[in-house]
């Protein structure tokens, strides 16, 4: 097998096969496609890594003989392709009703029978959910794993397999099929027809039970740390509670309160204190809910470690990291993901896009914080499941993301491409649909010049120098609500952070105390709510310095886990620098502008500010959250050394606050919500440069920039230093050696610009 590696290349990781680099784009096809000529074309176009979609034995018989014929069809077509394994690790039907207590078990002690549909197997009609968890799945799966690649290399093939990417869980993404908390006459699993008759909630299987105690035992060390963590002097770490539905209420208050915020109702229980969870009182649940998710992500780790001990020279990666487009609380790939990038073992992750707002004129948002691989010389590949044009209305592709025509698939792809390149990010064209989704001419020629703007793109220096970074929380997710989550994260990297003209990084926010982390103007923290003590110096040791901006959205730092209490808005004063006060009513954080403060530049002081003010497409029918953005608590600063930039509508108080003291700014806003113009106000205030501010899609790096238009006219785009902006598609100059250029661009076009000249 190829001797295949991630190596530092220019500044940033790549992918190496025997000593060769080779840049994005990889493609994905249809599982077990016999399109010759399809691939034929795809090869002709340059693509030169394919993921083959597959199985072992275990999981049905013929599966092995599968894959040995796609990989002969594909060398046929493609002689000199590089084949990464998508390989399933799903058990067999029978080992599932031999191993009951693998399986995951509700409070009744019963399962719920399911499907677990992968891209290669449709008839996993398990008797239940096989838990993620389980090591005695761990160690069965690996023993066939390993038996394929063993025999593998036996084959003619073996000299094209560079990697493995584990597929376990429902649509290969590593989730459980069946929810892990069900309302009575609610959803009980993919494929499942029924209404759950009563109230269901898991995990009570003895796999997780044992994966519980085993999380418990590497976070507290002893019994007693943890009793006291807990707050329960009758906690037991070798038999941990599992919390019922009660203990589980903080995750729907926000939908609560968003119904009628100013109906009455404080939104205080004593199970959650607004939209957090009450940790004084309940740390077990933000425990129960970590366990879950680790402990997948320790079955990826065991995988990856089992396969580079058996060949050090395979690349290994797996779906994991989504920080978006799911139930925080009910499936398991989001808050392991740091684990993984540090094992030493895991050399990728992936994620499709969001699937909102994918049409022409929308964005097809990250759910990763994949500038922190690039830190550790990990990559990120995004799985670009681009519709197009010729699937008609398969999975939304017509009525929910608006693909009518080649022209619109053109755009789109060129504005997921050219977000990869500016981003620099790795990335796969994935077809899911039999008839060929990129099978056309115009698709083939555009896939060709993309690969010659990559290769051109990695022969020279690719370092990125962008002056804003989003920091994110994994521990965090589990301590406040499932809305709460979703707008603060997901909603608003989709809809406002890519209109604000600032390129910006993403980041786990414990990377801020490393060394290596670059240097930024606009340091935003989104999620960060929970925070130990030396987490929160890390953070004002990093951005309490002459020149640096840090913008604390809300309650960022109102939990200290190790504190007594653990939830204090003192909590939020020590971290930021300015006395916070907190209101226990909720309020939709509604706001104004101050006409004469330091935003104005950027926001309408006529405009209330603070909620979502755009209809959200969809992209495939899977969810829509139209509730408003519920505050509560609310947090205000109280500070006479700040000065008040915006105003809350309804309650008169701070909404965004700025603090001045030795050379640098510190931000608080009191609501969830901030809106494109905010942002690029506050990036414009640190002196963030903008490359265009009337609220268009802008990619950059320093080489390369990316416009996608979401509204038609002329566009003016500023540049960080002289440049001749060359356009590749349409091969011309947009000027020479200019620092601004203008445009005139329709909503859904796409232009990409190197700033090197002709490439």
């Amino acid at each position: 097998m190829p001797r295949s590696r991630i190596v530092p290349y220019n500044g940033s990781p790549a992918v190496e096969v025997d000593g060769r680099i080779i840049p994005p784009m990889a493609f994905t096809a249809y599982a077990h496609t016999s399109d010759r000529e399809y691939l034929r074309a795809l090869g002709d176009a340059g693509i030169e890594i394919y993921f083959l979609i597959c199985d072992p034995e275990w999981l049905y018989k013929g599966a092995y003989e599968q894959l040995l014929a796609d990989a002969k069809l594909l060398l046929e077509e493609v002689p000199d392709a590089k084949i990464f394994l998508r390989l399933g690790v799903h058990p067999s039907v029978q080992w599932l009703n031999e191993h009951p207590s693998e399986m995951m078990r509700y409070n009744n002690g019963g399962t719920i029978p399911i499907q677990v549909v992968t891209e290669s197997y449709s008839n996993g009609y398990y008797p239940g959910m096989y838990a993620l968890c389980s090591q005695a799945w761990r160690e069965e799966a690996t023993k066939h794993v390993l038996g394929l690649l063993q025999d593998l290399r036996e084959t003619p093939y073996a000299d094209h397999v560079i990697g493995v990417f584990l597929a376990g869980g429902n649509t290969s993404e590593w989730y459980p099929s069946n929810p892990l908390t069900i309302y009575k006459g609610g959803y009980m699993g993919y494929g499942h027809e029924g209404k759950a008759p009563s109230d269901l909630y898991g995990d009570f299987s003895p796999a997780f039970r044992k994966a519980f105690s085993l999380y418990l035992y590497d976070r507290y060390g002893s019994q007693e740390a943890m009793r006291k963590a807990w707050n329960d002097p009758q906690a037991d770490i070798d038999h941990p509670h599992i919390p019922d539905m009660g203990e589980r209420d903080f995750i729907l208050t926000d939908y609560h309160l968003s119904r009628f915020p100013s109906a009455g109702g404080n939104g205080m229980s004593d199970n959650h204190r607004g939209s957090f969870l009450n940790t004084d009182k309940y740390q077990c649940v933000a425990d129960f809910y970590r366990a879950f998710h680790v402990s997948a992500a320790d079955s990826i780790i065991h995988f990856a470690k089992e396969i580079k001990s058996y060949d050090p020279d395979l690349l290994v990666g797996a779906f994991y990291g989504y920080f978006g487009c799911l139930d925080y609380y009910n499936m398991c790939m989001c808050a392991g993901a740091k684990k993984m990038l540090d094992c030493g073992f895991v050399d990728m992750t992936a994620c499709p896009n969001l699937y909102l707002e994918r049409q022409p004129g929308g964005y097809a948002s990250q759910r990763v914080m994949q500038d922190s691989f690039r830190l550790r010389n990990r990559i990120f590949f995004s799985e670009d499941d681009t519709r197009t044009f010729r699937e008609k209305n398969r999975a939304g592709a017509r009525d929910y993301m608006e693909q009518y025509t080649l022209e619109d698939s053109i755009a789109c792809m060129k504005r997921d491409f050219g977000r990869d390149i500016c981003q620099d990010i790795d990335a796969w064209w994935f077809d899911q649909y039999d008839k060929g989704r990129y099978r056309d001419p115009g698709m083939y020629a555009l896939i060709k010049r993309q690969q010659e703007i990559a290769h051109a793109f990695y022969s020279k220096d690719r370092t990125k120098h962008n002056e804003m970074a989003f920091f994110y929380d994994e521990e965090s997710v589990h301590c406040v609500s499932a809305a709460t989550l979703f707008q603060m994260i997901e909603l608003n990297r989709t809809l406002e952070i890519p209109r604000t003209g600032i390129p910006a990084d993403f980041y786990y926010h414990d990377d801020i105390a490393r060394d290596d982390l670059p240097e930024y103007k606009l340091y935003v923290f989104v999620n960060c709510f929970s925070l130990t003590e030396a987490e929160r110096q890390a953070i004002r040791d990093k951005v309490r310095r002459a020149g640096k901006t840090a913008l604390f959205i809300y309650g960022q730092g109102f939990i200290d886990p190790d504190g007594t209490p653990k939830l204090s808005a003192d909590n939020i004063s020590g971290l930021t620098g300015m006395h916070i006060r907190e209101i226990d009513e909720p309020s939709l954080g509604k706001f104004k502008i101050d006409p004469a403060g330091a935003l104005s530049t950027d926001c309408d002081p006529g405009w209330v500010y603070g909620q979502p003010d755009q209809l959200v497409k969809d992209g495939c029918a899977l969810y829509l959250d139209n509730q408003a953005v519920v505050v509560c608590p609310l947090f205000v600063c109280d500070d006479p050394a700040a000065e008040t930039l915006a105003t809350l509508c309804a309650e008169r108080l701070p909404a965004v606050s700025l603090k001045r003291e030795n050379g640098f700014y510190t931000v608080f806003t009191a609501a969830k919500w901030l809106s494109a113009d905010v942002f690029r106000a506050i990036g414009r205030l640190a002196g963030c440069h903008v490359f265009e501010d009337s609220g268009d899609f802008v990619f950059a790096n320093e080489r390369f920039l990316t416009i996608h238009a979401r509204t038609t006219g002329r566009k003016l785009i500023r540049l960080k230093r002289p440049a001749s902006p060359w356009e590749v598609y349409e091969k011309k100059y947009y000027g020479n050696g200019v620092n601004e250029f203008e445009l005139d661009l329709i909503r859904g076009q796409t232009l990409m610009f190197c700033l090197d000249g002709e490439c």
